[in-house]
């Protein structure tokens, strides 16, 4: 297990810190990636990583402010660009279920 900090700042990205996103790598126990939030830009955070997109394979959303979730789309369709094509189970607040159905089912 490896836990890769992608983003510890709250509300604004800055120069030294991204906005909520934490990995952990769980792929030696055969369980893919898990993703913890995905503040805006975390795909660029997850660039300076070895993380391999296509291996996140969970994705936890812990609450719907801004700085915790606009970057899903944007990781998802990456995802998706680098033969990402295996299943992404998305565990969030009930709330965001109609938003993550209408968008990305």
């Amino acid at each position: 297990m490896h836990v890769t900090f992608l983003g510890t700042g709250s509300g604004l990205p800055s120069n030294n810190r991204n906005v909520s996103s934490l990995a952990l790598d769980l792929t030696n126990k055969g369980e893919g990636i898990w993703l913890f939030d995905c503040g805006e830009a975390t795909q660029h955070q997850i660039l300076k990583t070895s993380i391999k997109p296509r291996k996140i394979s969970k994705i936890f959303i812990t609450h719907l402010h801004g700085d915790h979730i606009y970057g899903l789309p944007g990781l998802l369709s990456s995802r998706a660009f680098l033969d990402g094509t295996s299943p992404v189970d998305i565990y969030a607040p009930k709330v965001y279920r109609p938003l993550l159905t209408r968008h990305f089912v």
